[in-house]
């Protein structure tokens, strides 16, 4: 717990410049609430699978949009791609793991608070009051809070730096056409197979096992948190920055 909160000291450096970031995420929420929200009937019973990208987005990589370029990851040198405010915290007397937990932390204060919100209006202007009970939902929001945790902290991992064919531009640019390609693919999948998307089986889920699906959930998310950080410390210790 000490380490997390000095953790938070470091990462207040570059959450207090962010306010702007803040501000246009939430402007961001808002435009897609009244999508998700005014849509949810017509994607329950017609099952289009735009309705499930929208949502999965702003779970998956939401977040990384609220992060102001200058503190997003730069080729610096030797083609290493990383975030310039950890190049520079390596330089100060600050432990490794403290260092790693900021990112997370980072990560966590332009995510989640924002999903919580979303979560709340959204129970109260759509639809959805009226398929799920409060526990219900409860449950409904943790599967997607802990989606958030184990698939969106990939972001925060990452700032420990890229170096090779995943540095260059085009890399990037083919990396990011691949997971797309995928996302697409699974999206096909589970529409071929069950007829319905991932919000839709999300709802079916936390309505029938509210309790266990809220306990898979949390224990994948913490059993993510902590394997990505190692994963982040490997990679930290790996890489030559200088």
């Amino acid at each position: 717990m000490k380490e997390w909160k000095q953790a938070y000291q470091v990462a207040k450096l570059e959450l207090t410049h962010s306010i702007k970031g803040f501000f246009f995420y939430f402007i961001f929420l808002m435009f897609i609430l009244s999508f998700l929200a005014t849509s949810l009937e017509s994607y329950i019973d017609n099952d289009f699978m735009g309705y499930d990208f929208f949502f999965i987005f702003l779970f998956f990589m939401g977040g990384f949009w609220a992060k102001p370029k200058v503190f997003q990851s730069q080729k610096q040198a030797l083609d290493v791609l990383v975030s310039p405010t950890l190049i520079m915290q390596l330089q100060l007397p600050i432990k490794q793991d403290v260092l790693i937990k900021s990112r997370f932390i980072i990560y966590f204060c332009y995510s989640l608070p924002w999903q919580v919100i979303f979560l709340i209006l959204f129970y109260y202007v759509s639809p959805i009051n009226e398929m799920l009970s409060i526990s219900a939902y409860i449950a409904f929001s943790v599967i997607w809070l802990s989606t958030a945790v184990y698939v969106g902290t990939l972001f925060p991992m990452n700032d420990a730096g890229e170096r090779g064919f995943a540095a260059t531009t085009i890399g990037t640019i083919i990396i990011a056409i691949m997971v797309l390609f995928l996302m697409f693919i699974a999206f096909l999948g589970i529409y071929f197979f069950t007829d319905h998307g991932f919000v839709y089986w999300s709802i079916v889920i936390a309505k029938k096992w509210p309790f266990l699906a809220s306990i898979l959930s949390i224990g994948l998310a913490g059993a993510a948190l902590q394997a990505h950080q190692i994963y982040m410390k490997k990679i930290m210790n790996k890489l030559d920055y200088i």
